[in-house]
């Protein structure tokens, strides 16, 4: 399949192929538009409604997930209503950064996978040689600090923190995320704006799951497949179906070189080394 498959390409997109149309916001592109575009209406509202506590079906800080219909309630100041044709948001009061952190982060990923689009990876990946090369961590692992060294390279990002791999794709392609960066970890912040981001599907063959170390140097180690897909099988973001998920990742991992990237833990100095050696490696194997 071409990484472009029989997919038609209509405009520019918001963020993972999904472009939004609205009456009250403006938006930068992030790739093609793939998906389609669809309502966000906006409310503004006294107080949010109550909800039935048996539509509850999980809660983690300020966020909680319902379902009948799928609905973000965000603390006291956001209602996020995701349906196959539209979203809407209402709102108690409006504070611009929030909202586009919980809708690049948790609505847009939501709403692509309840459209059956997308499979997430919890992630990171940069554009070489029109192909995308994936970095996975835990929360803090160094994965937006090597993005944004990759950035200032020149290397376009694809995503930052939710790759979005093509469901109905028997190989493994990803879609641009958004164009910000969270290169820093501030509560509710979408980060800073980034130029260069990826404006087509690309191929991910290549994964690196990064580790700290307390040796002086980075260094790298092939992962075999069963631990390659115990990372991102645990990686991935929540998919409605298992099977499925399990199904794909399996595939997807059949044709994907998988690694693990020791990063010297407090030496920022090593970064242009350690882009050195990923980018010497992508090379050396188109090579071979």
């Amino acid at each position: 399949m071409e990484p472009c498959g029989n997919i038609k390409f209509s405009g520019k997109a918001v963020g993972y192929g999904i472009g939004l149309s609205s009456d009250f916001l403006e938006f930068p592109s992030a790739g093609l538009l793939l998906w389609g575009s669809f309502p966000l209406i906006v409310s503004i509202v006294e107080t949010l409604p109550d909800f039935n506590p048996k539509d509850l079906s999980v809660s983690i800080g300020p966020v909680k997930l319902l379902k009948n219909p799928d609905r973000f309630v965000i603390g006291e100041h956001f209602l996020f209503t995701i349906q196959s044709t539209q979203i809407t948001l209402d709102c108690t009061q409006f504070i611009d950064n929030k909202f586009r952190y919980y809708l690049y982060q948790l609505v847009l990923p939501h709403f692509a996978q309840l459209i059956g689009r997308l499979l997430f990876l919890h992630g990171g990946a940069f554009e070489v040689d029109s192909q995308a090369v994936g970095l996975v961590a835990s929360s803090s692992g160094g994965k937006s600090t090597l993005l944004s060294a990759f950035l200032d390279l020149g290397y376009n990002l694809v995503a930052d923190d939710r790759i979005g791999f093509v469901l109905e794709a028997e190989e493994p392609l990803v879609v641009p995320s958004h164009p910000y960066l969270r290169n820093y970890r501030k509560e509710e912040d979408i980060g800073k704006p980034v130029r260069k981001i990826a404006e087509k599907i690309l191929p991910l063959q290549t994964i690196f799951f990064l580790r700290w170390t307390e040796k002086e140097e980075p260094f790298i180690e092939k992962v075999e497949p069963g631990k390659a897909f115990q990372n991102l099988f645990f990686n991935s973001v929540y998919f409605p179906d298992v099977k499925i998920q399990a199904r794909k990742i399996l595939g997807w991992l059949a044709q994907m070189k998988t690694y693990r990237l020791y990063l010297p833990k407090g030496k920022i100095e090593t970064l242009p080394q350690v882009c050195h050696m990923i980018l010497s490696l992508i090379f050396n194997g188109k090579r071979q």
